[in-house]
């Protein structure tokens, strides 16, 4: 089983914070670059197993789309799913949700969405450069209940003057709608954006960790009063509602990328990445580069993704790489012994307090490269 994952590298605006790949000046070759994802698709198939059980429209904002055209790229990759029940996601901005746009959706059979609504006060929404407003969340959400879509939202905390008020309202949005998923995203400063820009020119305060951490605790008690499982450092859903095309990234499951920028994984040694560049793309003969995992790869991957789920790392894994050596044992039980790692179900997985470090944990057990 694997998962498709389709980058549409095209925005309205451009967000603060946000460094993925994309473009908001595509009108005289949107055709065409669709075109060249469709053409990708046909040329590369052959490099997962099939059948699909996920398809992911990522970006960039795929909600952009028409119908017309999301139906043309959805048309291949449904070819070869695995049955009726497989996970389709549209990632979808709050101005998108219009009782047209969520009617076509359904009848080309996307049955997730993930909605970046990212907070509810209009003063942070125009700060962060986002094109939608908390009156547009809300409609959204309302026409929404007139739909079987699987739900899941979008938050960004830590943000520069937000407050515990801004917090709870957004966390209200769970208690007025059947929302299934969250995702919930510390701010951070990432190079050559314009936050980056502003907080090293001065005209923005550097974010405060503590105030991060305090947002982290505050959602995470209050997704766990409402009955959603903390089941990776960033994400929550309500029992069976897992996602389950980004779970398999964690699990080191196969899945190919598609687009500008996009990533793929033949779930064994070998990950490519295709240029992320739109114009160099629609170029492209070769698709991608690509690199074999070495031993150590492997090793450091299996800490770096596992650390931050719920499942954390199996002892069967670690023994399927050669096992523990001496001074990684002796790291394992100092960690052990501070209260950041447990042992549970026969995986090594992170205490709950420390979720937030999972990376920097996880990187006091790799092996150099």
């Amino acid at each position: 089983m694997a998962g498709i994952y389709v980058h549409i590298p095209f925005c309205r605006k451009k967000c603060t914070y946000c460094d993925f790949h994309f473009s908001t000046t595509f009108a005289s070759y949107r055709r065409v670059l669709l075109s060249q994802l469709n053409h990708e698709f046909h040329a590369r198939i052959h490099e997962i197993a099939t059948p699909i059980e996920s398809i992911y429209f990522g970006g960039g904002t795929p909600s952009l789309l028409s119908p017309e055209e999301l139906g043309s790229l959805l048309e291949g990759p449904k070819k070869h799913t695995a049955n009726q029940a497989v996970e389709i996601t549209l990632e979808v901005n709050p101005e998108d949700l219009t009782e047209t746009n969520l009617t076509a959706w359904q009848a080309l059979g996307i049955n997730r969405l993930s909605i970046g609504v990212q907070t509810m006060n209009d003063k942070l929404l125009a700060w962060m450069n986002r094109n939608h407003r908390g009156a547009d969340t809300r409609n959204g959400l309302n026409l929404l209940q007139q739909y079987a879509f699987s739900v899941s939202i979008d938050l960004i905390f830590g943000v520069p003057q937000q407050t515990v008020v801004d917090l709870e309202e957004l966390l209200a949005l769970i208690d007025a709608y059947p929302i299934e998923h969250v995702s919930a995203y510390a701010l951070t400063q990432e190079p050559q954006t314009l936050l980056h820009h502003r907080v090293k020119t001065g005209k923005e305060p550097q974010l405060n960790d503590e105030q991060q951490v305090a947002h982290y605790h505050i959602i995470e008690r209050a997704l766990s009063a409402r009955g959603f499982e903390h089941y990776e450092v960033s994400n929550y859903a309500k029992p069976g509602k897992t996602a389950i095309h980004n779970g398999n990234y964690w699990k080191g499951k196969p899945y190919l990328g598609l687009g500008p920028g996009a990533h793929s994984f033949d779930g064994k040694t070998t990950r490519r990445w295709n240029v992320s560049n739109n114009a160099q793309y629609l170029k492209q003969q070769d698709w991608f580069e690509e690199e074999t995992l070495s031993a150590d790869n492997k090793w450091n991957e299996l800490w770096l993704t596992g650390l931050r789920t719920q499942l954390g790392v199996p002892t069967q894994s670690i023994e399927a790489l050669g096992g523990l050596c001496t001074e990684e044992q002796q790291m394992l039980d100092t960690l052990i012994k501070q209260k950041k790692i447990h042992v549970q179900h026969n995986s090594y997985c992170l205490t709950q307090e420390h979720w937030l470090a999972a990376d920097g944990i996880s990187m006091q057990l790799f092996r150099a490269e």
